[in-house]
């Protein structure tokens, strides 16, 4: 049975509706403002990422923000929808129980395809919600200020660096100056789905003259649209799994539902007009159920299906194209597949303005747990089938997987910002991170216990007692330890050279430590192994920038910056061979398999950015390339020429190169055309061979499993071309106004994966485009809002699963979906 802790947030939602009832009658009525005006004062968004509060066309460097208002208009509530309206960074676009890559500018290694475990994600883009730094995100945005997406390595503006980019989260901070209320509404059905909800509230309240409260809540229904079956179709009677939770129910309709609350309460005390403090507590609870996708038929029984041998056959299928088991949005697994996830951060933030400079300061302490179960259905047949009793036909249950990952850290930046006149400016700070990383996998099934012992006299107690292989019908237990230490100080000098020219050199300085305890056992001993390592040293990496006004409207700039990501260990073991006088000597594994160094990254960049046509175009353009060091790609050993070890490596270098335009032009004062486009293409640049093994003296024929790439192979990965458009009206009337907009969204051919050769073949997805609409009426206090995402209902697949011999998993964008929004705020 799944349940969720919902007690801490209904009591916040209860406080927010008394509050928000209390306080309701005593703003006056000229303290109103319509959320006409609130876009408008929007249209020229202030952002943060530049180190100063500015507005984003005068930061030399790709930087883009989206307002609350925007963000409300395209639906924007969560990390997937970000992404999905940005043509610079790239993700498969799962559900969200599922966990996935991250790539930005191309740089990614990765297959784009839905992981239920953390190990395989490999992401190169860094989160921040406000100023703490978190490994993902999955709060939802709401009560949102802005989001900020910063192009190319950050790491002399930020105590946390990144290795290609920067998403930030600004959310809204208590306002000791007006009290405001804020509701909204909204109702959605996705095709093959029931009715969905999503609503927030959100209060602020002056207390006295210096001190304010704001607290916000807002809960998701979504009723989801997959069903799933929990056989595959095409199964003998004896060989009919018992399904979970239910054993009498083969059928569940909308599996992927998910249910989210979240909130957030800040009070913040100022005193003066020179020092104010600021204590943040937010919290979310996501319950997300099910896969978002279809299973389709393993090759082998659609030709038989058809009647189909041999050359015919493979010349029709492959496991990507055989028809749908029963329909595009249906899924089988016989296991209820969900991740429940609890997100906590508690923060206090100090801001002092000085003689010579603006203070600000940060502590925050973050916990973020995930657990989840999922179907295990094609391994488990692989790595327990053979065992008499537990193959199909022998029993009537199945392999499932389960996971419980936590993230938790200590996190602190002080940073000081210049504020004196004169040609010279600067930004220092420090910061130090504390930060530990469980990953907890095991693998179960059920009667395995009994079916083991009768087979080979396994007896867990006796071979394990109560540590690690501890619980019953357990196969595989996997519990990756990481603790990662770092203090930083960093920041940057800009020289006026000329009122026009401008010159910036920047620099971050940090010591590290990383201690990794991985640990592997299984049922047999083959892949048990305990590897701990402990890493240290010390880095430094650069920024030099110069911008050049060309015209009071117009900026060029020129930048060349540095990122970096940690490195770590693996569980690799040793082996034996044979020598060729026939000994049997040891194979250890080799220090560069066992351990992966960091990688980082040299980012050169060229752009311009600013206004045209008497302000009415803006334009922000840009090329780039990016030179990827020791890169960190995915690596395995293979024991007993069965069962894997997933670890890292670092492979050969590799570059990116492309270019990015995002731009905005208002036709009428009514009308306006937005566009934005990139193109990206990554390669790896030298060719590299990495061996799980060393070389064994006297055994020159030993299998040390290697894996070689080859310079030109493509990244994959990401997209080469993305392009967004629309148009948006607006129009007053007597009695309120309206706004209409419509918006494209065009992803191109997308290999699933790297090559590892230029002449590798690597299964691509289709290009495709899919449009929303929406038009909004206002008046006064309220707005309804009627919108559609996916218009024409575009069956696009975005990612996929593999079930291991029962039928690949095809995942697509999310079918056409209608909703009605209605908000009221009270100013």
């Amino acid at each position: 049975m799944i349940t969720t802790n919902k007690r801490p947030l209904a009591l916040l939602v209860s406080s927010i509706l008394f509050t928000g009832a209390a306080f309701a009658q005593e703003a006056s009525e000229d303290e109103k403002k319509s959320d006409k005006l609130k876009e408008q004062d929007i249209e020229v968004i202030q952002v943060s990422g530049g180190g100063r509060l500015t507005t984003a066309n005068e930061i030399p460097m790709n930087i883009t923000a989206v307002g609350q208002a925007e963000l409300r208009r395209k639906n924007i509530t969560n990390i997937k929808d970000l992404i999905a309206d940005s043509v610079a960074i790239s993700s498969p676009g799962n559900n969200n129980r599922l966990a996935e890559s991250v790539t930005v500018r191309g740089l990614n290694v990765s297959p784009v395809n839905a992981n239920n475990l953390e190990q395989f994600v490999r992401t190169t883009v860094a989160y921040y919600l406000d100023d703490t730094p978190l490994p993902n995100i999955a709060y939802r945005i709401k009560d949102v200020n802005r989001v900020e997406k910063l192009l190319g390595p950050q790491g002399t503006l930020y105590g946390g660096g990144s290795l290609g980019g920067t998403i930030r989260y600004i959310t809204n901070q208590p306002d000791l100056d007006m009290f405001t209320f804020d509701a909204n509404a909204s109702l959605f059905q996705t095709k093959h789905g029931d009715l969905s909800y999503d609503t927030d509230f959100v209060v602020n309240v002056p207390l006295t003259d210096t001190l304010a409260l704001r607290a916000s809540v807002a809960h998701l229904d979504d009723s989801g649209y997959v069903d799933r079956i929990a056989n595959p179709v095409y199964f003998d009677e004896d060989e009919r799994l018992t399904p979970d939770p239910n054993p009498n129910k083969n059928l569940y309709e909308d599996d992927d539902w998910e249910e989210t609350t979240s909130g957030k309460i800040a009070l913040r005390w100022q005193p003066d007009e020179d020092f104010r403090v600021t204590l943040t507590h937010i919290q979310q609870d996501q319950m997300a159920h099910g896969t978002r996708g279809a299973s389709r038929y393993p090759v082998g029984e659609a030709c038989e299906l058809e009647g189909l041998t041999g050359d015919a056959c493979d010349n029709k299928y492959d496991r990507y194209n055989t028809p749908f088991q029963v329909n595009d949005h249906t899924i089988v697994s016989t296991y209820e597949e969900f991740s429940d996830r609890e997100f906590r951060l508690d923060s206090i933030d100090f801001d002092w303005t000085l003689s010579f400079a603006d203070l600000h300061s940060s502590t925050s302490y973050f916990k973020d747990t995930r657990e989840g179960q999922a179907d295990y259905l094609g391994y488990g047949q692989i790595y327990y089938g053979w065992v008499p009793g537990l193959g199909l036909g022998d029993i009537d249950r199945s392999a499932y997987i389960t996971y419980d990952n936590t993230h938790e850290g200590l996190n602190h930046e002080t940073r000081l910002t210049s504020t004196t006149e004169g040609p010279l400016s600067w930004i220092a700070g420090v910061y130090y991170t504390d930060t530990e990383k469980r990953l907890i996998f095991s693998e179960f099934v059920p009667g395995f216990d009994a079916a083991t012992n009768a087979f080979y006299g396994f007896d867990r107690e006796a071979w394990y007692g109560d540590s690690r292989l501890g619980m019953t019908d357990e196969g595989y237990h996997e519990n990756f330890y990481n603790n990662y230490k770092e203090l930083a100080i960093f920041g940057e000098v800009t020289y006026a050279v000329t009122d026009k020219l401008d010159l910036t050199a920047g620099a971050r300085f940090f010591d590290y430590e990383d201690r990794n305890e991985p640990t592997i056992v299984d049922y047999t001993g083959i892949t048990d192994s305990r590897s701990d390592s402990e890493a240290s040293g010390n880095e430094s990496f650069f920024k030099f920038n110069a911008s050049y006004q060309m015209t009071d409207n117009m900026l060029a700039y020129a930048t060349f910056s540095q990122g970096f990501r940690r490195g770590g260990s693996n569980g690799f073991k040793d082996d034996t061979t044979v020598d060729q006088d026939g000994n049997t000597v040891d194979k250890e594994v080799a220090d560069d398999a066992q351990n992966y160094k960091p990688d980082s990254t040299d980012n050169y960049e060229l752009g311009i950015k600013g206004f045209l046509l008497d302000r009415d175009l803006y334009l922000q353009a840009n090329v780039y390339r990016i030179d990827w060091n020791n890169v960190q790609t995915y690596f395995s050993q293979t024991l007993n020429g069965i069962f894997p070890l997933n670890g890292t490596t670092n492979g050969p270098d590799a570059k990116t190169q492309g270019f990015e335009l995002s731009s905005r032009y208002r036709i009428t004062d009514n009308l306006t055309f937005r566009y934005a486009a990139a193109k990206t293409k990554g390669e790896w640049t030298e060719t590299a061979e990495r061996c799980v093994f060393a070389p064994v003296a006297n055994a020159p024929d030993a299998d040390l499993q290697c894996r070689s790439w080859e310079d030109g192979g493509n990244l994959g990965g990401t997209p080469e071309w993305r392009h967004n458009y629309g148009f948006s009206y607006e129009q007053d009337f007597d009695e309120g106004y309206m706004t209409a907009n419509i918006d494209g969204r065009y992803v191109g051919e997308t290999p699933s994966g790297r090559q590892d050769f230029p002449d590798e073949d690597v299964y691509s997805r289709d290009s495709y485009t899919t449009y929303s609409a929406s038009v909004s009426y206002g008046r006064d206090d309220w707005k309804v809002s009627l919108w559609v995402q996916n218009l024409t209902d575009e069956r696009a697949e975005t990612s996929g699963q593999t079930s291991v011999g029962y039928g690949w998993r095809t995942i697509f964008v999310q079918p056409r979906t209608i909703g009605l929004n209605l908000s009221y705020s009270y100013y």
